[in-house]
Formats: structure tokens, C-alpha cells, sequence
């Protein structure tokens, strides 16, 4: 199939009114879409040729004449039409060849921000919402360097890992968040400053339309979008049942590369990458791994300079109380984005707090909410003045608040500090 040929309103127009045809999902669309060899050869298509592709005189019918086909393709041709918006479209330029290679591969997918980011090679990092201190340390500073080298970094705008590759790899290079909303609606709205930072040098992009809220359905389907547009998948501290074990097998049955960071055998979240690698993963430890795996360019080593300003100033490393303004489920829209000036960096927000409630994402029914100081301490032995530091706290409510946690079963004292241990 040629990917090179440019989208017009003409070619979305006909593709969008076949999709709305029953029976044209995507796997058949694509098929369809093999058969013909380019998008356009359907605008050349007689009745006859119709036929012999498998449409009845019926669909072929409403295709050509019934109106109904067409709602919601006036949002789609608006939403291209925005400057720093446009839709991509499986067979024409621009599209991920990667992602088009897939059985399932989106008709359409929807971006806000820079396209040329689909252009360099990519790789996706993915992993918990709740990582350790070092789980979102590693993943900030290896998507910081993959960056550097020329590699754009995909991950989905979750808390937790994901945000710490994005926030990683906009520092240094270009990231790609794939949404399970609309690329308007930014989910966790908590991630709108970083959303729009990943548009000067990236994208949001999504296949579902503007307009669309996040919805848990939705989640599995934008997992294999991250996957599949990808050469590999690095998972970053998981459960071994999370939507990232899934996304590492759906990029294995692709045919694509998963790299796994090996982890503290008393952390819960080292199950998932240790599993991924007694099944074939490559076990990996920094970027010049992940980049000699693929027989990639090796970039320059990072100045101790950068790493401290990686560590001291990611907003998604400071304790969470500054990233509290939003509950998780709520969304934001682009629009009303624009209406919100950016705060000065580690400003405090002047909202009150607002209790989280659980992300839609989840799987769990019973999840067990971890305390926020919890976040802080690694699985090893963790000093109390880097406690301090991660959780802004005085020594005065500090220490009480460890020793209550001790009670609680979550931590254990150690010699030097305290340690993890659930």
C-alpha cells in the first residue's frame, strides 16, 4: 500500500462514509483497503467494481446517497481545518507506517500539535500509575536521553509512569501522548500543562474524534495504538495484572521489541517487568540498552548538570499535593485550556484540595488507596531527609506520620531511614 498520498476532504469524505456502513469496522475497512491498493482507487470505482469488492447494491447505495453516513463528518473536516489540528488517514501521509502495517490498524486518527514527530523513530514506555521514587526517576531520565538522540517517546498521559516519560522526553526531544479521548480532552485534567508542552514539539493524538470523553472502554483500544506505532515497548514497573502487561503483549503478538526493567524483588511492581523477561524480554538498565537492542545510534553521555535538573525540577516527581487541583476523572478541553495561564513553576495552587477519585482506567474494584507519603519511600532503605525532601514535609509532622504508617503495615524501619514493604 502507498503511504504516501496526500488527504484531501474528498478522500475523507468517502472513507468516512464507508466506516459508517454495518460490517466496515476497521479490519474490514482495511481490507478493503489492501484490495484497492490506495485510498483513492475507491473514488474510481464504478458500481460493478463495487460488487467485486464485496459491497451489496444496498450499501453501495447508501453510500453514495444516504446523508445520514455523513453525520459527524462536518467535526472531523473542522477539526483539520484548526490550525495545530489535523486527522491522519491509513494509506496517506503522514500515518505511522508501523501502525498501518496492523490488521486493526485505525481508519482515522486525530492529532493536535506537531506531526513531524511521527517522522523519527519511536519507542513507548509504559508502566504503573502509583511507580516508586526510582520507577519515575529511571523513566524521566531514559526518555530524557532516548529523546536526545532523536527518539520520539510514546506513552499514553496517565499518572504515573507515563507522565514521567513525557515530562522526560519533552525536555529534550519530541513525545507522543496517545489518548483515550478526543485530543481535545485532556485526561487526567492534572496533565494540561504538560499536554500542552508535548504540542510544541509532539502530538496528542488519538482515533477517537474531538468531542469524545474518556470512557474505560476505550483504554484497551489506545493500548495497541501505542504499541503498535512503536519498534519497541519498555515496561517500567507493573503489577502482573495492569493494562501494562497488556500493552507489553499486544506489542509481542505485533512483532514488535519489549524491554523490561528488572526491579526490587520486594517491590509488588517488579512482577511484571521480572515476568516479561523469564518470557523473552530484553532485560534492560538505561537507554544505551534499549538503543543497542535496536541498532540504534548510541547518544552522548548526560552531564551530571542535566541529570540534577531532570530529578529537581520534573513537576511529576514533587510531592502530589501540587498536582491536586483536579479530581483523575475529570477531563479538560484544549479550548478551555487556552483560557488557563500557566502557572509559574512550582507554584502552589490556590484551589483546595480535592479528593481523588479512582481512575476510570482501573480494573479494580477493590483497590487499595496508598498513602500519599507512602509515594515516597522507595523498597529499599530510604534516608528521612530524602523523605523530607520528596514530601515537602517539616521534620516536626514527618516523623509522627512514619511511625503511624509503621503501625499501618506499610513501612519498616531500617537503619538509616525506612523501607517499603507494600
Amino acid at each position: 500500500m502507498l503511504m504516501d498520498e496526500l488527504l484531501t476532504d474528498e478522500l475523507i469524505s468517502a472513507w468516512w462514509r464507508l466506516r459508517q456502513l454495518p460490517g466496515f469496522g476497521t479490519v474490514t475497512t482495511n481490507e478493503l483497503l489492501d484490495q484497492l491498493g490506495s485510498p483513492r482507487a475507491l473514488l474510481r470505482c464504478d458500481r460493478q467494481q463495487l460488487r467485486s469488492l464485496g459491497l451489496s447494491d444496498t450499501a453501495i447505495e447508501r453510500w453514495q446517497f444516504d446523508e445520514n453516513l455523513s453525520n459527524g463528518l462536518d467535526n472531523l473536516l473542522n477539526w483539520r481545518r484548526q490550525s495545530g489540528s489535523g486527522v491522519l488517514m491509513v494509506g496517506t501521509k503522514d500515518y505511522p507506517e508501523a501502525l498501518a502495517s496492523l490488521r486493526d490498524a485505525p481508519t482515522f486518527l486525530y492529532y493536535s500539535g506537531n506531526v513531524q514527530a511521527l517522522q523519527r523513530p519511536m519507542i513507548a514506555m509504559v508502566g504503573s500509575r502509583h511507580p516508586t521514587p526510582y520507577g519515575r526517576q529511571w523513566a524521566r531520565e531514559c526518555a530524557a536521553e532516548l529523546a536526545a538522540s532523536g527518539i520520539t517517546v510514546v506513552s499514553g498521559l496517565a499518572l504515573g509512569i507515563d507522565g514521567e516519560a513525557h515530562e522526560g522526553a519533552v525536555r529534550r526531544g519530541s513525545t507522543i501522548a496517545v489518548l483515550g479521548s478526543g485530543p481535545d480532552q485532556i485526561y487526567p485534567a492534572r496533565h494540561l500543562g504538560l499536554a500542552h508542552r508535548i504540542c510544541d514539539q509532539g502530538i496528542l493524538l488519538s482515533e477517537f474524534a474531538p468531542g469524545v470523553t474518556p470512557q474505560a472502554r476505550h483504554f484497551p483500544s489506545r493500548n495497541r495504538i501505542i504499541s503498535g506505532m512503536t519498534l519497541a515497548t519498555i515496561v517500567v514497573e507493573a503489577d502482573i495484572k495492569s493494562g501494562t502487561m497488556i500493552t507489553a503483549r499486544l506489542a509481542a503478538e505485533q512483532g514488535r521489541e519489549v524491554f523490561a526493567l528488572p526491579g526490587v524483588v520486594s517491590n509488588p511492581l517488579s512482577r511484571g517487568p521480572h515476568q516479561l523477561i523469564r518470557e523473552g524480554a530484553a532485560l534492560i538498565e538505561n537507554a544505551n540498552d534499549v538503543l543497542g537492542e535496536l541498532g540504534l545510534d548510541i547518544p552522548a553521555p548526560q552531564t551530571n548538570a542535566e541529570q540534577q535538573s531532570l530529578e529537581l525540577e520534573s513537576p511529576l516527581f514533587e510531592n502530589d499535593q501540587a498536582n491536586t487541583e483536579f479530581v483523575e476523572t475529570e477531563t479538560i478541553t484544549l479550548r478551555e485550556a487556552l483560557r488557563v495561564k500557566s502557572p509559574a513553576p512550582k507554584a502552589k495552587p490556590k484551589a483546595p484540595r480535592i479528593a481523588e477519585s479512582v481512575d476510570v482506567t482501573s480494573n479494580s474494584q477493590n483497590a487499595v488507596e496508598v498513602p500519599e507519603l507512602v509515594t515516597c519511600i522507595d523498597y529499599t532503605t530510604t534516608s528521612i531527609d530524602l523523605i523530607a525532601i520528596r514530601s515537602n514535609l517539616q521534620m516536626a509532622r514527618l516523623l509522627p506520620e512514619l511511625l503511624q504508617l509503621e503501625l499501618d503495615g506499610w513501612l519498616q524501619q531500617q537503619p538509616g531511614g525506612y523501607a517499603r514493604i507494600k
